[in-house]
């Protein structure tokens, strides 16, 4: 069938529609149309890798923020509460004829040691032996900070810790009016891990002051309440774990007859301190000082000033600190490498030991 020629011109332009329609992309449109979406793709995976190192960057400062803070928090917390014994005032207990070594755990050297709520050592130097063997992975420079006192928690009462002689070291002080006057200052507390010298046989009270037998309550007939007793030692290591090479807060705390030692907070590089000397007795420091230069020095501190300087657990990319960072009168730095840093400052009132002499 042939049709007219109109007809067959106008079906040859649609079939000619057709083929222009069905035609796929040419070599050319097709190399460009990859060249614009290689483009577009990097930009994106560019987009997002900088969005990732910015995300990272601030999580790790926020980190170390969070680090550095709770570790002067931290320490801040359990200064203000140094020097506690409960219903206890150790104004009237004779200084130690010298400064004792924080790291004894016998019971004799924990009592003489009472008087000395803080203590300290300065850029670790001078550390007596059983400390120096305690704290093997001491970082070099850095203070040394001793805190000791009493828990505010009674053992045994509600919320509070029942009574565990093997895991703990108590401290007992008598209520009763008869022990109070007939017991020299010394004996009127107890420091110990055995159960019966609470409670029923207690050597240090005698004569009048017995019976009971034991520190009461003012009753002077029920034994009087157990409290934990704390010493800790707050240092710098140089590992987290062994031989990490992460700088970590770490606080080596007395527990039955020997010390335990737990990581606080790691990136802590470094940590400083300045003792306030109160010299005229009326609770406010005078004088500040690195280094009280005895016992009975160390009795006068009233406040403690805490400089801590923080780091990353991580390197940053393309940072090198070339910062000197000046804690206390020492400085540090410039590391010049890529840990970024941040200083901590605080002072922290001695409530129990200034309150005493106000």
């Amino acid at each position: 069938m042939f049709l007219p020629w109109p007809q067959a011109h106008s079906a040859d332009r649609v079939r000619q529609a057709c083929l222009v329609r069905q035609a796929g992309l040419s070599l050319v449109e097709l190399m460009i149309a990859m060249a614009l979406g290689m483009l577009i793709l990097g930009a994106v995976a560019t987009l997002f890798a900088n969005n990732s190192r910015v995300r990272q960057e601030t999580e790790k400062t926020s980190q170390q923020i969070e680090n550095g803070r709770y570790a002067t928090q931290a320490l801040v917390d359990d200064l203000r509460l140094a020097g506690y014994y409960g219903e206890f005032s150790p104004v009237g207990l004779t200084t130690p004829a010298s400064v004792p070594d924080p790291a004894q755990a016998d019971v004799a050297s924990l009592t003489a040691a009472i008087m000395l709520p803080v203590q300290g050592y300065d850029n670790a130097s001078g550390l007596p032996s059983a400390l120096g063997t305690l704290l093997a992975d001491l970082r070099s420079g850095s203070d040394v900070l001793v805190v000791r006192r009493a828990s505010t928690c009674v053992a045994g009462a509600t919320g509070c810790d029942a009574v565990d002689t093997t895991r703990n070291t108590y401290f007992q002080t008598t209520l009763c009016s008869i022990q109070l006057n007939n017991l020299g200052a010394a004996s009127q507390i107890l420091i110990s891990r055995t159960a019966s010298e609470f409670s029923t046989s207690n050597a240090a009270v005698t004569g009048s002051a017995n019976p009971p037998a034991f520190l009461a309550k003012k009753d002077c007939a029920t034994a009087a309440d157990l409290r934990t007793y704390y010493t800790r030692i707050y240092f710098v290591a140089d590992n987290n774990q062994a031989s990490d090479g992460i700088p970590t807060l770490k606080v080596a705390e007395l527990g039955a007859g020997s010390f335990t030692i737990s990581p606080l907070v790691e990136g802590v590089e470094q940590l400083q301190l300045e003792y306030g000397l109160d010299t005229n007795n009326d609770g406010s420091p005078d004088s500040y000082t690195a280094s009280p230069a005895d016992a009975a020095a160390w009795r006068q501190v009233t406040a403690v000033k805490i400089h801590l300087l923080a780091r990353n657990t991580l390197t940053s990319s393309g940072f090198t600190d070339t910062r000197s960072y000046v804690l206390g009168g020492n400085t540090f730095g410039p590391y010049n490498d890529s840990y970024k840093r941040h200083l901590y400052t605080s002072a922290v009132r001695l409530n129990n030991v200034a309150g005493r002499l106000e």
